[in-house]
Formats: structure tokens, sequence, C-alpha cells
């Protein structure tokens, strides 16, 4: 893309108490090889230096703009109640594509350059983002998630999906209820994994797993996953993480869902897409054998390598 004009993005970023983070996160947006043509940091109510730190970088950088709310006890899922304060401080139409990042994250130089390249080869590409990774004994492992899934802290949207899927809720679930209603407006959603992200605050983080798993047991009914869908994920994560209580908390928060006969997202089309790339993911698990035994006939390929240098000076402070 490094030969295209300068596609105009507007990003969005919900904050709060973020002081440990905050600095290096703008820094690394702001040496974008493509910057953001006006980003919108909205903070939920800091009680710590955020405010201060933000503010000062807005102070020499026309295109940065902070938005102060009140302080609340009660927020919705990831900041998402913030967005709406950040949207009505934009004119859409302005822009090609948005974006909404956290404040917790480190991107290499031309993280977003390498995005919109992608949506450019793909004008069926209504959201996408990279790999979240975090550091472990000096390494950086992937946050695993399927390649269709873009993880909330880093989605990227083409303007025309956004404003067909109807922006984003602040309902528990929304990065997954976005992406649903992409599909049934006939758009594609994708992580590029290649493309890895420095998260330095591991998903979950601070909260306890039993209450994490419960909140995606929740989001699972609410966003019409089929029950046998659910199980095979509980079973999967009693197998891979070797726990009870996450798998426990997790059927807990679906199953309370049905008794309390919560309000779930009534959009017929929502929950045929939802059901059905449910289902072809288990008819694929079924395969999986036949296929692992294909691949070990051909030679692996590495994956290649697309952390630049000052992603890796980052990493390593």
């Amino acid at each position: 893309m490094r030969d295209l004009k300068h596609p105009r993005y507007a990003l969005i970023t919900p904050v709060r108490d973020e002081e440990t983070f905050i600095a290096e996160s703008i820094q690394s947006i702001l040496a974008q090889t493509l910057p953001p043509t006006k980003w919108i940091i909205v903070d939920d109510g800091s009680a710590d230096k955020t405010v201060e730190i933000v503010r000062s970088y807005a102070s020499h950088t026309p295109s940065l703009e902070i938005l102060e709310l009140p302080r609340r006890e009660q927020r919705a899922p990831g900041g998402e109640g913030a967005i709406a304060h950040a949207l009505h401080q934009l004119t859409l139409t302005d822009y090609e594509y948005l974006a909404r990042f956290d404040a917790d994250l480190l991107f290499g130089s031309d993280y977003i350059e390498r995005i919109l390249e992608e949506f450019e080869r793909d004008p069926q590409l209504g959201i996408a983002g990279g790999g979240l990774y975090i550091q472990r004994k000096g390494r950086l492992e992937l946050e695993k998630v399927p390649e269709y899934h873009v993880r909330g802290a880093l989605k990227m949207y083409r303007r025309e999906c956004f404003e067909q899927i109807g922006g984003i809720t602040a309902r528990i679930g929304w990065d997954t209820i976005d992406e649903v209603f992409a599909w049934t407006k006939g758009w594609k959603t994708r992580s590029f994994f290649d493309y890895r992200v420095i998260h330095r605050r591991p998903t979950g983080e601070g909260i306890h797993a039993g209450r994490v798993y419960w909140e995606r047991g929740k989001a699972e009914y609410l966003t019409w996953s089929a029950p046998f869908f659910v199980l095979a994920k509980a079973v999967k994560t009693a197998l891979t993480e070797l726990s009870i209580l996450r798998p426990v908390s997790y059927l807990s928060g679906f199953l309370a869902c049905y008794v309390n006969r919560m309000q779930r997202i009534q959009d017929s089309a929502f929950a045929k897409a939802r059901r059905e790339q449910q289902w072809g993911r288990l008819r694929s698990f079924r395969a999986l054998p036949q296929v692992q035994r294909i691949h070990t006939t051909q030679t692996a390929v590495p994956v290649k390598p697309c952390v630049d240098e000052s992603l890796d000076r980052l990493a390593d402070r």
C-alpha cells in the first residue's frame, strides 16, 4: 500500500486508570507509517494520571483529542458504553475505516498499514485485526482465537460494514455480536495472526477465573450459541486447561440465563448465522484427525516473522 493514498480512518480508545500503559501505547500509534486521521481517547472516569498523560500528548498532536466522562461504578463490557460518546463526535462518512483499540497494546510501526492492505486486497473484508501476543518467559505467545474472530481489543472496521451492522453494542459479547451481524450482511471477518500486537495486560488479568468464565457462558447464551457447542467448549476447556472451576463456571453462566429467561438478540438471521457457523466448526473438528494425517506428509513451512524492529524494542522493555 506504500504507493496508495493515505486512507482516512478514525481511531477510538476507551480508557480508565491506564497510567501504566497509555503513554507507550500512544507513542506506538503516533509512530505508525499510516497514523489516524482522527483519534479520540475516551476517559471513562479515571482516578489516576491517565487524563494528565493523554492531555500532554493531545496538546501537540492535532489529530488526538480526549473526551472526559464522569466516573461511574457500573461500566459496559470493555468500555463500550464510552465508545458511543466518541461516535457522537465523528461524522463517519468522513472516514473509510474505523478502529477501536485498547490502551494496553503496543504496535509495530507498520501495523495499521498492513491491516489496511488486507482490506484493500479483499473488498468483502468488513472487520479485521492482528494477533494479540503476551510475553511469557522472554517469548511472545499468541492468545489463541479462531481465525474468523477479531479480538475486541484491536478491531478495525470498513466504514460501510460498521454502518450496516449498526455500530458497536454495549451488551456483553459485543465483539461476537458485531461479527455475526457482519456475516448476515455478507461481510468477512478475520484475524491475521502474523501481524503481532503485544498485549501488556493479558485478557482477564486481575479478574477471578470463575467470574471470567461465568460471563463467557452468559455471552454464549445471549448470542444464540447452540447448547451442544457450549458443552463441547466446556469439555475442551476442562481438557486443555486442566481445570474444573472454569468449565463449570462457563456452563453455569450459560444455564443461569436459561433459568432466568434472559433476553437474547431478537434477530432470526443473526441466530441462524451463529448456529450455522458453530455446526460448521463442529464438523471441521470431527474431520481434524484426517486433516492432521494429510499434513504429516507435507513439509512444514515456518510462519514468516512480521514484527518489525520497533516492536521488538518495545517488547524488551
